[in-house]
């Protein structure tokens, strides 16, 4: 049986639960201290990718897999063929060309846009495809030869061209980027994913999913 604690009469019990309302009251302060730092903590990241460690490298860097995120001001990017998080037309898998992608809400000030593929596996190379020179006033990617003045990136092997889709159920992420100033002419896919990441101007993401052979 719960006993019923008796309630203070006099003076000296008002002291004893004075002095332990105080105790309570400053460990209440401290789980509240707590709290606090565990969501300023939580609100340093948006959850969406990883954050850069010390000695980051692009071949260490990875997504966390979200069907769609915005940029700042909604710069949103689209695939036009399938929903967020959806698989891909099984028709991309028999031509093996990309996906038409088209993006919205540039935020101002940019001068150049960068769309990364990177595959949520962790046997697939990081990047891709990296394809710049993208202006700011641009609709999308609509397949086929890229327009004059937008070039592919090389990737840690030197290849450029896109690669094709990774295996089936692998998650694909398309990112673009919007840049301040214009990459430099000389710079590879992995200098275009750390600038992305470290020192632009909005980054919006969406991703599908590889699926299986039609039989």
């Amino acid at each position: 049986m719960r006993r019923r604690r008796a309630q203070p009469t006099g003076s000296g019990s008002r002291r004893r639960l004075g002095h332990t309302g105080g105790r309570r009251g400053a460990g209440r302060a401290l789980v509240l201290l707590a709290v606090t730092a565990l969501v300023a903590a939580g609100c340093g990241s948006s959850g969406r990718e990883l954050r850069a460690p010390p000695g980051f490298a692009a071949s260490e860097a990875r997504f966390v897999p979200v069907n769609q995120s915005q940029g700042p001001g909604g710069m949103l990017i689209e695939g036009t063929d399938f929903a967020p998080g959806a698989e891909l037309p099984p028709g991309l898998l028999e031509t093996g060309e990309p996906p038409t992608l088209a993006w919205w809400n540039i935020p101002l000030g940019a001068t150049e846009l960068v769309l990364l593929v990177s595959a949520f596996d962790p046997q697939e190379p990081p990047v891709l495809w990296a394809v710049a020179g993208l202006g700011p006033s641009s609709a999308g990617l609509f397949g086929g030869p890229l327009p004059p003045g937008v070039r592919s990136l090389p990737r840690s092997g030197g290849e450029f061209d896109w690669p094709g889709y990774p295996p089936a159920g692998t998650r694909v992420v398309f990112s673009l980027c919007a840049l301040e100033a214009p990459l430099s002419p000389d710079a590879g896919a992995s200098d275009a994913w750390n600038l992305c990441y470290t020192d632009s101007l909005g980054l919006a993401t969406v991703s599908g999913l590889v699926p299986a052979p039609q039989p």
